[in-house]
């Protein structure tokens, strides 16, 4: 538009100068014209003006040219943005019927944005009334498509791990987290998985490497899958080698594995199905020297002694620092029961009850009084024991 607005400029300029010119020399000139016959007869005044009348036109039928092409470009946008629309509301109508538990609706809106661009949000939520209307297949097939967008494939791909973990199917799973990027593997809802998934195919060893270099993403789920892998790992080694084995592979750990808690539960865990209770007694009293810990204080309860004098010595000197402890009152309880100590279990069950009210306590309660002949109060506690977990 700028290049016509200098042509017209020159041609004024002209128009400007044959005006000049003419007054200058008192002569208006003349110009013929002959073309196929036809003759056109003007001055240089005519002349100027029939060019610049007809570079207007000219103008003006460039400018009505890209107004309708301007036009027709708006209603293409126009009805684009309806589309678009359309998408969205369908999109939308869907994510708030699967809020709504109404899996119906929410798939027949899904179903009309398919095969367009949401980042594969879209086939993430369509992936789950999938599941949800009990079609697994079609979920893990919206699944494999979403996994196809860079922005849901981290997302897709850990619903497929799990699927495949809730089936029962470890070596599909950790293929599928083999085909992540290194970032995407270091995530912590992956390393959960994965470690799930080693445990599930019983790789214990590998899953105890690999819970080193996992410790800190893991958190609090560190010691859970230490003590899974440990127990896995030891008693594979107790029922192989044997019990003697068992021990001597304990003492040649590093010991900064020795002193872990987690190993420490799994280990004594062993020990106690081996029947080498008296080797567990002393290894829980020898770990918890300095204070009691959560994972350890619960296998007290599964020792089984004439004389656990070394455990009741520590519990009680426990209990005197924290006498509302209804963990070392319960375990009290149960290794004065198992040492036929019912007077102290008794009084320690007591007072676990009083405070936490746990079924197995209860259970354990009514079995001394059952023993005592006291029915009434046996039978009580055991539909008490009922209503608890």
């Amino acid at each position: 538009m700028s290049h016509l607005i200098r042509i017209f400029l020159v041609l004024v300029i002209l128009l400007i100068g044959v005006v000049v010119a003419a007054m200058f020399f008192d002569d208006s000139g003349y110009v013929m014209v002959e073309f196929n016959g036809w003759v056109v007869e003007m001055n240089a005044w005519s002349l100027s003006l029939s060019l610049i009348a007809i570079f207007v036109g000219l103008m003006l039928i460039n400018l009505m040219v890209k107004t309708s092409l301007a036009a027709a470009s708006g209603s293409k946008s126009w009805l684009g943005n309806w589309g678009n629309r359309k998408k969205q509301k369908a999109f939308t109508a869907g994510l708030i019927a699967l809020a709504e538990t109404n899996y119906l609706i929410a798939r027949e809106n899904f179903n009309k944005i398919e095969n367009d661009d949401f980042d594969g949000i879209n086939l993430l939520a369509a992936a789950e009334v999938e599941k949800q209307l009990g079609q697994p297949e079609q979920a893990k097939s919206y699944w494999r498509l979403a996994a196809t967008y860079e922005k849901s494939t981290l997302a897709a791909t850990l619903c497929l791990i799990r699927d495949a973990l809730q089936h029962h199917l470890p070596d599909e799973a950790m293929t599928l987290i083999q085909g992540l990027n290194q970032k995407q593997q270091a995530q912590t809802p992956v390393l959960k998985l994965w470690a799930q998934a080693l445990g599930q195919a019983g790789k214990w060893q590998e899953l105890k490497d690999n819970l080193k270099g996992w410790k800190k993403a893991l958190g609090n789920d560190y010691e859970l899958f230490m003590h899974q892998a440990s127990k896995g790992h030891f008693a594979e080694i107790a029922s192989k080698e044997g019990a003697g084995q068992l021990k001597e592979n304990w003492q040649s750990l590093p010991r900064s594995s020795r002193k872990d808690p987690a190993q420490q539960a799994a280990y004594i865990q062993q020990l106690i199905d081996q029947g080498m209770n008296t080797d567990a007694e002393l290894a829980l009293v020898e770990y918890q020297s300095s204070a009691p810990h959560p994972l350890l204080i619960p296998l007290f309860k599964l020792i089984k002694l004439p004389n656990p004098a070394a455990s009741i010595k520590k519990l009680e000197a426990w209990l005197k620092q924290d006498s509302l402890n209804v963990e070392l009152l319960s375990a009290l309880g149960h290794i004065a029961f198992n040492s036929n100590d019912k007077q102290l279990a008794e009084k320690a069950l007591a007072k676990a009850i009083k405070l936490g009210n746990r079924r197995e306590d209860l259970v354990l309660m009514a079995s001394i009084k059952e023993s005592q002949d006291d029915q009434k109060q046996a039978l009580k506690l055991y539909k008490q024991s009922m209503g608890r977990d």
